[in-house]
This record gives C-alpha cells, sequence and structure tokens, in this order.
C-alpha cells in the first residue's frame, strides 16, 4: 500500500511523457524525411513544382540550393514554420489533391537575398531604364522579390499553363514544351516585367509618369506616324502579338507564348482598355447616324469594342452593344422617308428615339436636305 502513490504517480507521468516521446519521434522521423524532400534532387519527382525545378535548372541561380533562398533565416520559428507548410504540401500531394500549377508560397526575403547580393550596388540596367536600386532596398522598403521574383524560376507556372493547352492537357509532353521553351530563353526574358514595376508605379504609392523610370522612350516608328490613334486597330488585327507584348505581355497581363485572340489582346490589358472604355476620335457627333456605312466596310473593327449580343466577359465599361440598339429589327418601306413625318404626327417619337436620336432628325431637317414646306 505503500507504493501505490508512486504507482499512481509514475502512471500519470507515463500518460504525459509517452505521447511527449511518440510526438518527439514522428517529428524526428518526418523532419528527416521533409530534409530530403527539400533537396534540388527530390524537387523534379513531384509534379507541381517539377516547372519550377526545370526553369531553376536552367537560371543563375542553379548552384544555389532551394533552402538557401527558400529555407528562411533557419531559426527553430522559421524552420517550424517551413516544416508546417512542407508538411502540408507533402500530404497534399499524397492524396492527389494538389492544385497545378504551384502558387508559390514561400518567396524569399531581403534578408536572404542580403546573403549574397548587397543592397548597396549600383545597377546599370540595360536599355533606358533609371532604376535606384538603394532608394527601392533601402528608402522605401521593397522586397527584393517584388521584383525580381521570376530570375529563378521564369514565371515557371504560367509558362506551365501554355505548354499545357498546347500539349492538349497530356503533362510529359507538356514539361517536354516548356523545357525547350526555356532552354531557349536569353538575358531579356529573366528582366523583371513592367507589371512588377506597375504595382507601385500607379501613381498612388509611387510616380507613374514614364519620365521616372525611362531616360528615353524607345517608341516604334510607326508609333510616330500622325495617324497612328486612328489607324493602330489595322496593324493590330494583322499581329496582334507584335502589339502584345509591349501591352499586356509585359506588364503581365498576358502568359508568354501564349495564343492571343484579337478580343483578348484589346480587352485583357490596361493600355488598350484606358482609351477604347472612352469615345474614339473616329466617332463624332453624327457617328450613330453614320455609323452603318463604316460597319459595312469593317464590321470586324466595330466588333473590337463592341458586341453584337449581351456578353458577360470581356466587355468594355460602359461600351454599347449592338443588340441595344438593334434587338427587334426594323424594316422600313422604300418610301418611308418621304412619309415618315405623317407616321410620326400619329403615332409619335417614341418608336422612332428606340433606335434614333434627335441627331438623326437634324441631320437632314437643318441641313438643307428637305423642304420644310
Amino acid at each position: 500500500m505503500g507504493n501505490f502513490p508512486a504507482r499512481r504517480w509514475l502512471r500519470r507521468a507515463a500518460y504525459i511523457i509517452l505521447p511527449l516521446v511518440i510526438l518527439a519521434s514522428v517529428y524526428f522521423i518526418s523532419d528527416m524525411a521533409l530534409e530530403k524532400v527539400e533537396q534540388p534532387s527530390y524537387c523534379f519527382r513531384c509534379h507541381e513544382v517539377r516547372a519550377e525545378f526545370l526553369a531553376w535548372q536552367v537560371s543563375s541561380h542553379s548552384e544555389i540550393n532551394c533552402l538557401t533562398c527558400h529555407g528562411g533565416d533557419n531559426s527553430s520559428l522559421s524552420r517550424w514554420a517551413r516544416r508546417r507548410v512542407e508538411a502540408r504540401n507533402y500530404l497534399i500531394h499524397l492524396l492527389g489533391k494538389a492544385k497545378y500549377p504551384y502558387r508559390k508560397t514561400l518567396v524569399p526575403g531581403n534578408a536572404v537575398c542580403g546573403k549574397c547580393h548587397s543592397p548597396n550596388r549600383k545597377v546599370t540596367p540595360s536599355g533606358d531604364l533609371n532604376i535606384p536600386h538603394q532608394k527601392h532596398t533601402t528608402v522605401t522598403g521593397t522586397p527584393c522579390a517584388a521584383c525580381h521574383v521570376d530570375v529563378v524560376h521564369l514565371r515557371a507556372a504560367k509558362r506551365m499553363e501554355v505548354a499545357l493547352e498546347k500539349a492538349g492537357g497530356q503533362q510529359d509532353e507538356a514539361f517536354r514544351l516548356l523545357s525547350q521553351e526555356l532552354q531557349r530563353l536569353g538575358p531579356k526574358d529573366r528582366l523583371p516585367l513592367m507589371g512588377a514595376c506597375m504595382s507601385c508605379h500607379n501613381d498612388k504609392k509611387a510616380p507613374d509618369k514614364c519620365a521616372v523610370c525611362h531616360k528615353k522612350l524607345d517608341i516604334p516608328e510607326n508609333h510616330r506616324a500622325k495617324d497612328w490613334n486612328r489607324n493602330h486597330g489595322t496593324l493590330a488585327r494583322e499581329d496582334i502579338r507584335y502589339c502584345v507584348y509591349c501591352h499586356a505581355v509585359l506588364l503581365d497581363v498576358a502568359r508568354p507564348e501564349e495564343k492571343i485572340t484579337l478580343l483578348q489582346g484589346v480587352r485583357g490589358n490596361p493600355f488598350c482598355v484606358n482609351c477604347h472604355s472612352e469615345r474614339p476620335v473616329t466617332h463624332g457627333p453624327d457617328f450613330k447616324l453614320k455609323h452603318k456605312f463604316r460597319a459595312r466596310e469593317d464590321i470586324e473593327g466595330c466588333l473590337v469594342c463592341h458586341d453584337a449580343q449581351k456578353r458577360e466577359k470581356l466587355s468594355l465599361r460602359g461600351i454599347v452593344r449592338c443588340s441595344d440598339c438593334h434587338h427587334t429589327p426594323v424594316t422600313h418601306p422604300p418610301n418611308f422617308r418621304r412619309i415618315h413625318p405623317n407616321i410620326v404626327m400619329q403615332k409619335g417619337a417614341g418608336q422612332c428615339f428606340k433606335c434614333h436620336d434627335t441627331t438623326s432628325c437634324s441631320f437632314c431637317h437643318t441641313s438643307g436636305r428637305v423642304s420644310l414646306h
């Protein structure tokens, strides 16, 4: 009986210590397993990050271990946070429920980049750019990855999306196409995209004037023509990819190597939308009356901005649809111009104004085209 309190204490201690031992063992074993998973030699086995692995292989960082950039500061807290993400991803992979292409979650911080790169170094980018590197990193506190996020992985996820479309969803073929594309990329393809700049240079966080970053503007010669605003749509219809590279891909609103339709090229990026959502210079005061003549000559040009029918996606802000007025086709008799005054006096102009406005009347009645007697 004298040993009963001791046995009870040992039993209670076992209830506490044994689970801790089990948890420690599980953590130690899982830690060893996850440490293996963290090595580059293991990355390519997991299709969720295989695209990123292929891009890393052809990058300037190919000799640098993944954990050097994605491992954090290697403190216990950072290590535990990283392992928690890895364990979750590993479990999702084993269950076959991973979302693909992979979306990065462990983006390197400035301290990681600072292990190799000095924030005080002078940067001399090619072209006409003026980038005060030190001001961005030390004064404004801009994260290195905000601009250089794709210096290693080269927008691999977005490139993989396009490769999958080309391969008809066959992953092995898509990886082959992606690998070929990555091998072809040059230094220009590894530069930060202007979309990264515009995320801050939006006239709120930072100025959005071109001269802030550009010492000179390398504008294509055909853009200097006096009639460019009026006639640039013709070139866009001939070769929308020529336009898309600067006005969509560099802004990161289109994927590299993506096959862009004319509608996507015009409506899917801010360069075009900002102008095309306003009244064009070709649409004068009498355009509503005359637009049928232009539509007969170039209906494809009209449908770049206007939709024939109601459309849920790709529509521009406030743009009139053809069906807004032409929802009920009206066939006028051949002598309608001569007899329409009588019809207006008898039935009123309400029916007329469903399609026409006062400019339709004044076009004839105030220009000497008809007699008022």
